[in-house]
């Protein structure tokens, strides 16, 4: 079955391809557990008098439904990690299999990790690279004109504080990663970050350089994180799993969270808005 894609939820990706619907029962979900499910868009024009007239992008999910899309379509694969309060998909495209494309559904955000592309802010088609984040990105995700390259794409869905944020794109180009206040202690590895501001939530890129531990965190809501590159273990409450590129964990709001590190990790996180649980009442604030 080839479907059309004008409105979409986060159930769209059940197909008999083997989609995640149930999100995880764990704070931990690692890139090696979850099945990368190859996807396949294309545009085509509807002319003439009928109801659906204009550019339509079609999707195919999974080997069987791929058997039915055309040799000019864009294939690509994709990975969804699920948890209670919000979901990360990792889409990954080739210059061999015709580059960029992909049609914004219920994403709120998104964050290129490689390559280039071109997506729609508040309606105006905009070129993005590596290390940009967009808020509320809409329409096609696509290769720029004349510049088709491998590029990664990570997108989250979760929540915002504000009612009606806008759409917004924040260059990394533009922000300075910042630099520890003091020299890490001994036992106590060493973070440098970035924060991409925008209403309503923040993207976070953190360098943690060892060996040792970070403070501790204490999160006043879930932060969905997706390991970039590197490798270490994260405690969150009583829980802890050695992570390592591709891997996703939800820090739990109001458990506290810290990383060891052996030599250095780089993680992205947001906040999942769409859960902020209730803690105790003499509950400290987040570092």
């Amino acid at each position: 079955m080839i479907r059309t894609l004008i409105l979409a939820s986060a159930l769209m990706w059940t197909t008999s391809a083997g989609a995640q619907t149930l999100y995880s029962a764990t704070n931990f979900i690692h890139g090696a557990d979850v099945k990368e499910i190859a996807m396949a868009e294309w545009e085509i024009v509807a002319t003439g008098a009928a109801e659906q007239t204009g550019a339509r992008i079609l999707i195919a999910a999974g080997d069987e439904e791929l058997k039915s899309a055309p040799k000019n379509a864009v294939r690509y694969g994709s990975k969804t990690y699920k948890f209670p309060s919000g979901e990360i998909r990792v889409l990954t495209f080739t210059k061999a299999n015709g580059g960029v494309l992909h049609q914004i559904t219920n994403e709120t955000t998104l964050m290129v990790l490689k390559g280039s592309a071109e997506v729609g802010v508040a309606g105006v088609p905009t070129k993005i690279a590596a290390g940009d984040v967009v808020s509320y990105p809409s329409g096609v995700l696509r290769s720029i004109k004349r510049k088709n390259e491998d590029t990664t794409i990570v997108l989250w869905t979760v929540g915002s504080t504000e009612k009606a944020p806008k759409s917004i794109v924040v260059r990394g180009k533009d922000l300075k990663e910042s630099a520890p206040q003091a020299p890490a202690k001994p036992g106590s590895s060493t973070t440098f970050g970035k924060r991409y501001t925008f209403e309503g939530n923040s993207v976070r890129h953190n360098r943690v350089k060892g060996p040792g531990k970070s403070n501790p965190a204490l999160p006043r809501r879930d932060v969905l994180v997706y390991v970039a590159s590197g490798s270490g273990k994260l405690t969150v409450g009583d829980e802890t799993k050695a992570m390592t590129a591709g891997d996703a964990a939800r820090e739990e709001g109001f458990k506290s969270t810290n990383w060891e590190i052996d030599g250095e990790l780089v993680f992205i996180a947001i906040d999942a808005v769409a859960v902020a649980p209730k803690g105790p009442a003499e509950a400290p604030k987040a570092n």
